[in-house]
């Protein structure tokens, strides 16, 4: 009777102490410059309710340099600079950051730095670029902090990291629910093909209602035993709303957090021969008749009543963007 009487007491501590959710977890958002998705990426549209859902759209394009080229490896380029926020623990990052500090060397970091590099895959075909895009773009335009790596559990660099693609975390403002966010990015050719398979793959992490063989529940697993936020209090306060066996779970809320990719012909293919507005104009022409395919495919996969937020980015070439990030990985294309 004494240990539940002092696990109350102790749980009690933990909510009084993070009465608010929000401001615990935006400390933890890992920001680029200022204004530097603005030098890759334009913005078409946010914000944009997909009717009959609860699905919120987002439309953005590569920007084009001052020779009117779309900056697809620079992008490339500045989305794999943050594999290492992606894919390293922040316990392990900030001991390398002190270690700098201590040694007055950067070896610490260029050491974390290519471990991350080492954990992704070796296989071409990979999605892994999608997958850090998603998180950038989760961190940097929604402000939803990533809760857990688990490249990091990786055995092998020539394996894909199994379940969602991203775990983020934000709060229901209105009822104070912790609102975890499943990641899944598509790239593909077809727009129509990466919305199909992306909502697809989502939906059983919304859908499935817990249970041993749930889609969720080895992620569920993995968090709570490695969850890593460098704030030991907020990690046992948000342990709670993850273990199915506390009364906080009944304040967690599913949501869906996606990245469809696709091939468009809206891009300037020589220099100088097309200005930013026109292609923004052609991009927001294209997103207007996407929209209703959305729609659709989320209404199909039975998942319109989830909260879900949704990146459209078209790319002169997805294919063109997977080899030109693994190419700053220092990893093969062949």
């Amino acid at each position: 009777m004494a240990f539940h009487k002092t696990s109350n007491l102790n749980e009690q501590a933990i909510i009084e102490k993070h009465p608010d959710l929000y401001s615990q977890l935006i400390p933890l958002l890992r920001l680029s410059e200022p204004n530097a998705m603005n030098a890759y990426l334009e913005t078409v549209c946010c914000n944009v309710r997909i009717d009959n859902t609860q699905t919120k759209a987002h439309c953005h394009f590569i920007a084009l340099d001052g020779n009117k080229r779309p900056r697809v490896n620079d992008f490339a380029r500045f989305i794999g600079n943050n594999i290492t926020n992606f894919a390293i623990p922040r316990n392990e990052i900030l001991r390398a950051l002190n270690k700098a500090i201590e040694t007055n060397s950067a070896a610490p970091t260029d050491k974390l730095n290519q471990k991350a590099r080492n954990l992704c895959t070796r296989l071409p075909r990979s999605g892994e670029g999608g997958e850090v895009l998603l998180s950038v773009l989760a961190e940097n335009v929604l402000k939803l902090p990533q809760i857990f790596s688990k490249m990091v559990l990786k055995t092998s660099s020539e394996m894909h990291v199994h379940g969602s693609d991203g775990i983020h975390v934000g709060v229901n403002r209105t009822n104070g629910n912790l609102a975890l966010y499943w990641g899944e990015s598509k790239l593909h050719s077809d727009a129509a093909q990466a919305a199909r398979e992306c909502f697809a793959s989502i939906a059983p992490f919304l859908l499935n209602a817990g249970g041993s063989g749930s889609a969720q529940n080895r992620d569920l697993e993995l968090m709570r035993d490695g969850i890593d936020l460098n704030d030991s209090c907020l990690e046992e306060a948000l342990k709670r709303y993850l273990d199915p066996d506390d009364l906080m779970f009944k304040q967690l809320e599913y949501r869906g957090l996606c990245l469809v990719g696709f091939d468009s012909e809206a891009y300037p293919t020589t220099p100088n021969s097309k200005e930013m507005i026109q292609v923004k104009q052609d991009i927001e022409t294209i997103f207007d008749t996407r929209k209703t395919h959305l729609q659709k495919r989320i209404i199909e996969e039975k998942i319109h009543t989830f909260e879900i937020e949704v990146f459209c980015l078209p790319f002169p070439s997805v294919d063109d963007f997977r080899r030109a990030f693994r190419t700053e990985l220092g990893l093969s294309n062949e």
